[in-house]
């Protein structure tokens, strides 16, 4: 495995940004850059051998700055929605920015891990090069307390695995609960209904008619949000908000190795993504919204119409500062987070 750099272009503030490209022996290669940690592109075989990009994303970087969905960025401190905007926490009250349809706390805000800076460096740990990514997020930033210090590590194995780390400390309790938001396509380019998704989970997340949570999981339904088998997302109805963005809480829970999560397949190309996680859920998210502010323009000029990616986001609860029965995402001081997250591409 090997990692270069380059400039990838530099901020309204001056800040220079970087672009790291990391490289297996079969080929496959990632590109990684610090703004918001964005995961730019993932090329990986087909069933034929021939590369293809799996993940929505923009040309550049000034495109990523002008807005987009959260194209594969690392969303935190809280990934997800903290219903209200506000929470309390050690008995002090917290107002967040009601940034989701002047309801809810969505990403943490409008200055969340998906717009800041990393500090970047490449490591080497157990003989691999691996692109580390820094911050200290201060206290009080987008209202949430303490000084938390966050270190995501990127690796790209031989395997075909794009491994995800989360590391963080806190100097006063603080809701944490981080993930990558990265949209997958396997095809590499139009819409996700002929792929086939299975998510090892018995129970989800149960929303009121503004997707916030509300404390409480429910089975899941046959036919509807059951994906404990295949599914074809075409063959089921996903314009429903309760299928296609819904949090399922994973069989085995939180576990202290990558346990399989769930697995994503593509007739055409053959491509098979399993998604491994220490976390106790994923967020799955079908893309739905994808253009319904205004258009989302990605790679080469496409624009995105709904379900031309989809989303498994490896996480917590994450409404749990606020439903704490539901999950344990708050980082305490004296405890130190972690947790990976694996996506590992074969072909069938």
């Amino acid at each position: 495995m090997s990692i270069t750099s380059k400039s990838y272009g530099q901020l309204p503030s001056g800040e220079q940004i970087a672009l790291f490209e990391l490289h297996n022996k079969n080929g496959c290669f990632a590109e990684i850059t610090n703004y918001g940690g964005i995961l730019v592109s993932l090329h990986v075989p087909d069933r034929a051998g021939r590369l293809g990009d799996v993940v929505l994303g923009k040309d550049s970087l000034d495109a990523y700055v002008q807005g987009h969905p959260c194209f594969g960025a690392i969303c935190g401190r809280v990934a997800g929605r903290i219903g209200g905007a506000q929470f309390e926490i050690d008995g002090r009250k917290y107002a967040l920015q009601a940034n989701e349809d002047d309801i809810n706390n969505l990403h943490s805000g409008p200055e969340g891990f998906h717009l800041m800076v990393w500090e970047a460096a490449v490591i080497e740990a157990n003989g691999k090069e691996k692109l580390q990514l820094k911050l200290t997020d201060p206290d009080g930033h987008n209202g949430f307390p303490g000084n938390l210090h966050c270190v995501v590590t990127y690796a790209l194995f031989d395997d075909n695995t794009l491994e995800i780390q989360y590391e963080a400390t806190t100097d006063q309790s603080t809701p944490f609960n981080p993930t990558n938001h990265s949209y997958f396509n396997l095809k590499g380019s139009g819409d996700v209904l002929d792929h086939e998704v299975q998510i090892l989970a018995e129970q989800t997340a149960a929303v009121d008619k503004n997707a916030s949570l509300i404390g409480r999981s429910d089975p899941v339904v046959a036919d509807y949000n059951d994906y404990r088998d295949f599914v074809r997302l075409g063959a089921r109805s996903i314009l429903e908000q309760g299928n296609a963005d819904a949090h399922f809480f994973l069989s085995k829970g939180r576990t202290a190795q990558p346990e399989l999560a769930a697995t994503v397949r593509e007739p055409t190309t053959g491509r098979t993504l399993e998604v491994l996680t220490t976390e106790p859920g994923v967020q799955f998210y079908a893309g739905l919204f994808l253009s319904a502010d205004g258009p989302d323009i990605g790679k080469n000029g496409v624009v995105h119409a709904p379900h031309d990616g989809l989303c498994l986001e490896t996480q917590d609860y994450p409404d749990s500062v606020n439903f704490p029965g539901m999950g344990g995402a708050v980082l305490h001081p004296g405890e130190r987070f972690r947790s990976t997250t694996c996506f590992r591409f074969k072909t069938y």
